[in-house]
C-alpha cells in the first residue's frame, strides 16, 4: 500500500494528479484495508474480481490468495501502475469500464464504489453476476444509507433486490484521515451477502418490475403495468395478487412486489 507521499510521488512521476471528480480518494489506511479483505473470508478457491484498483491499495492484500483474481480498472496509468508493480504474482488487470465487463464467473467481489456512480455498479453487479456469495464494497456514508433506508420516500428498486436476495450489514465508518486526499463527506464500508436458497433469476425479474412500478412512483400500479401489459393481463396481475389498483408504486413493499412478479409470471406462462 502507497503511503501519502509516495501517492504525491507518483503523480508528479506521471505530470498528473487525483481527479475527485471520478472519486479518485486513495485508501492509505492499512487497519481499514485489512478489515476488508477480512471480511471477504477469502478460500483458496474463490474467484474473485476487484473493481477499481487504483494504486493498488487492497491489491497488496489480495495477490496470491485466491484461485482467480482479475481487477478491472479504468484508468491507464492505474493500468500500467498494477501491471508493472504486481507482474509477478497471480493477478490479472484488466483495462475496462466496469459496467461493461462481461466475465461474471466470480463469486467475491470487491471494491471502492465512486459515490457518482455507486447506484449503476452495485445494480450492474448483483443482477449479472449470479454466482456472487460475498461482496465487500466501500462508498460515501450517505449511498449506503439510502439502499439501507426503511423510509418509504427514499426507497428504490435497488433496495428490494437487496433485501429479496441479500443480507447488508455495515462493518465500519471509515475516517477521513484513511484517505489521500481527504475526501469532504463520510465513508462506509459494508458486506453483502447472499440470502440462502434464495433465486437469483427471480430476485432479478422481481428487480425489473420494481424498476418499472418506480418509473412513474406516484401513478397507480395498473397504470405502471400497461407499460408491458395489456388490460386483461394487468385485470389477472391484480386479482391474482390481491392487491387495490389504485396502489401507487411508491406504496408497495416487498410482499407486495413478490406477489406481483409471480402473477405477472404466470400470465406470461413464464418459469424462472
Amino acid at each position: 500500500m502507497l503511503n501519502e507521499n509516495e501517492i504525491k510521488d507518483y503523480f508528479l512521476l506521471v505530470n498528473s494528479h487525483a481527479k475527485k471528480e471520478l472519486g479518485q480518494n486513495f485508501l492509505i489506511d492499512e487497519n481499514v484495508a485489512t478489515t476488508i479483505c477480512e471480511n471477504l473470508e477469502l478460500k483458496s478457491d474463490d474467484l474473485l474480481l476487484e473493481i477499481g484498483p487504483g494504486l493498488g491499495a487492497l491489491t497488496s492484500f489480495l495477490i496470491n490468495t485466491t484461485k482467480k483474481y482479475t481487477a478491472v480498472e479504468y484508468d491507464e496509468k492505474f493500468v500500467k501502475f498494477l501491471n508493472m508493480s504486481y507482474q509477478n504474482s497471480n493477478i490479472k488487470i484488466i483495462k475496462n469500464n466496469i459496467l461493461k465487463f462481461k466475465d461474471y464467473d466470480f463469486n467475491k467481489i470487491v471494491g471502492n464504489l465512486p459515490y457518482y456512480i455507486s447506484t449503476d455498479i452495485l445494480e450492474y453487479i448483483l443482477t449479472n453476476f449470479k454466482k456472487i456469495e460475498l461482496a465487500v464494497f466501500m462508498t460515501q456514508k450517505e449511498f449506503y444509507d439510502r439502499i439501507t433506508t426503511k423510509n418509504k420516500r427514499d426507497i428504490g428498486p435497488i433496495n428490494y433486490l437487496i433485501d429479496y436476495c441479500f443480507n447488508i450489514t455495515k462493518i465500519l465508518v471509515v475516517p477521513y484521515t484513511s484517505f489521500f486526499p481527504m475526501p469532504t463527506v463520510a465513508s462506509v464500508v459494508f458486506k453483502i451477502t447472499k440470502k440462502y436458497k434464495k433465486n437469483i433469476d427471480f430476485a432479478v425479474f422481481l428487480y425489473k418490475i420494481a424498476c418499472i412500478l418506480y418509473k412513474n412512483r406516484r401513478k397507480n400500479i395498473a397504470n405502471n403495468l400497461k407499460s408491458i401489459l395489456n388490460n386483461n393481463e394487468v385485470e389477472f396481475v391484480l386479482s391474482e395478487s390481491k392487491l387495490d389498483k389504485n396502489l401507487r408504486g411508491e406504496d408497495i413493499n416487498l410482499e407486495n412486489l413478490e406477489k406481483i412478479s409471480n402473477a405477472i409470471l404466470k400470465v406470461k406462462n413464464r418459469n424462472l
